[in-house]
Order: structure tokens, then C-alpha cells, then sequence
């Protein structure tokens, strides 16, 4: 078993090319929460993130995962991509607040648990998260959750918030318990255990979803709602459009609004 967060920055390896494609970005999470989908591998990229090239690589073509990188089959690298970017990410479901059934706070998930022989997602590490941990400067006593909550429980997942079965919560460190990914390679020496848990079936329904900021697209054909305008602009629009209007029939553009003091003074000297 091995942390995601382990996983972020190795090595990808193209072991039929015997080329190294990059290093892993993102890890891509199904739908359903049981399984890795995939991983976003770039090569070359900035320190600030910039640059270089991007590509998806599904879990289907995954060999093993060693201590050092992760060797994959170029040839099964072409499968399923377009539905690779529409699915959830591991950032996606890092810092969700869990709490049971009965009420007690867990804690944020803060990593994922994923067995490295065929990418099924074992569990969610429980975290204290920033605001924990400042509380628990301030009082030493105040007890701690360490542990990981199984993926495969009845989880409901709201935006920010999961609410999971009283006895979901293993506890106790995860790599004390089952070691580290050392242990993967032997494991995976041959082809088929993530191709295998790839293209098996889900058994439950889709709980994690990919957030998007893109605002909703306007329906076609709806017209657009007319701005409210002040008396002002509608007295300048007013002028302006009459100033066009005698420019184009070749008459001197008059002021719209006149002095009142002058008109006043014209009155009077008509009746003289």
C-alpha cells in the first residue's frame, strides 16, 4: 500500500520504448471511489508549473510501481483518454471534512491509500487540517484522530463534507500497518493487475465528482437584458443623436441645452 501523495513526482517509465515520459502530476480517481482512473504525467515543466508537455496515461497501461518509478505499456497509453479529463482528481477529494454517523469529527482527508499491485484505493488518510492543528498548540489535551477511513464504506460526499459509518475509521499510521511500496513490485511482475482492476465493473454509484468554475453557457437565441441607464444618459444619448441627425442633413449642430439665463433674456427683448 502506498500514499498518493508518494506517488506525485515520480518517474514515468515507457518500458517497450525504454523511454522516460515525465513525472506524475495528478492521479485521476473513478467515479465511483474504489479505483485510480489514471495519472496526468508532464515532462519538462517549470518549478512554477509552467510549461512542458502534458499527457494522460490510464490505468490500463500501468506495469508496476516500483520505489523509484512507475513503468508503464506505451502501446495501452491511447486507451480511454477522453473520459480521463472529465473525471475526479486526488486534489479533488484532498481536504473533504469527515464525520461519522453519530457524530463525531474525524478530521479532513489530507492523502489517499492506494494498493499499488492494481491501483484499487484502499482508504482516505484522516489529517488535522491547518485549523486542527493550531487548536491543538493551544491545548495539548484535545484528542486526535490518526487512522484512515475505508474507501470502500457507504460514504455520502457532499461538497464539503462526508459522512461515513461509525466503524469505517481504521486507525493507527496506514505504513505501520501494511509497509510501505517496496513490497509492490514483486507483487506486479507480471502484465494484467491494474489492466484487470481497470476494466472491472463498478459496484457502486459515482460519489466523486470533478468541481468546474466555467460559468453555465447562455441559452441560443435568449436575448440579453437591457441595462438599466440613468436620466443623464438618456439626455446625453438624446443630444448625441440629435447632433448626428443635423451634421447628416448639412445643418449646424445647435447645443440641446441652453443657458436659462440667455433664453430669459431673449424672451424679454420679443416682447419689446
Amino acid at each position: 500500500m502506498i500514499k498518493g501523495s508518494q506517488l506525485v513526482g515520480r518517474a514515468v517509465i515507457d518500458m517497450e520504448a525504454a523511454e522516460r515520459l515525465g513525472r506524475i502530476k495528478e492521479i485521476i480517481v473513478q467515479h465511483d471511489g474504489e479505483r485510480v482512473a489514471g495519472f496526468v504525467v508532464v515532462h519538462r515543466e517549470t518549478i512554477v508549473g509552467t510549461g512542458g508537455k502534458r499527457r494522460m496515461i490510464p490505468a490500463s497501461a500501468v506495469y508496476s510501481i516500483g520505489p523509484d518509478a512507475m513503468t508503464v505499456r506505451g502501446s495501452a497509453m491511447k486507451e480511454q483518454l477522453a473520459e480521463l479529463d472529465s473525471r475526479p482528481r486526488m486534489s479533488d477529494i484532498i481536504g473533504h471534512r469527515m464525520v461519522t454517523r453519530s457524530g463525531r469529527l474525524l478530521g479532513v482527508i489530507d492523502d489517499m491509500l492506494i494498493n499499488g499491485a492494481d491501483g484499487t484505493i484502499v482508504g482516505f488518510v484522516v489529517g488535522e487540517g491547518v485549523r486542527n492543528k493550531l487548536e491543538n498548540i493551544f491545548n495539548p489535551q484535545r484528542s486526535c484522530v490518526h487512522g484512515y477511513v475505508r474507501a470502500d464504506s457507504d460514504l455520502h460526499v457532499g461538497k464539503e463534507l462526508i459522512v461515513v459509518p461509525d466503524n469505517a475509521l481504521i486507525e493507527g499510521e496506514p505504513a505501520a500497518q501494511q509497509g510501505d511500496d517496496k513490497a509492490a513490485p514483486a507483487k506486479t511482475d507480471r502484465a494484467g493487475g491494474w489492466e484487470e482492476r481497470a476494466s472491472a465493473e463498478s459496484t457502486r454509484p459515482s460519489i466523486w465528482t470533478r468541481p468546474t468554475d466555467a460559468a453555465p453557457p447562455a441559452r441560443a437565441g435568449a436575448p440579453a437584458e437591457p441595462r438599466l441607464k440613468s436620466e443623464t444618459a438618456r439626455a446625453c444619448e438624446t443630444s448625441h443623436a440629435a447632433t448626428l441627425g443635423n451634421e447628416a442633413a448639412g445643418e449646424p449642430a445647435t447645443p440641446a441645452i441652453r443657458d436659462a439665463a440667455v433664453t430669459t433674456v431673449e424672451q424679454e427683448q420679443s416682447r419689446k
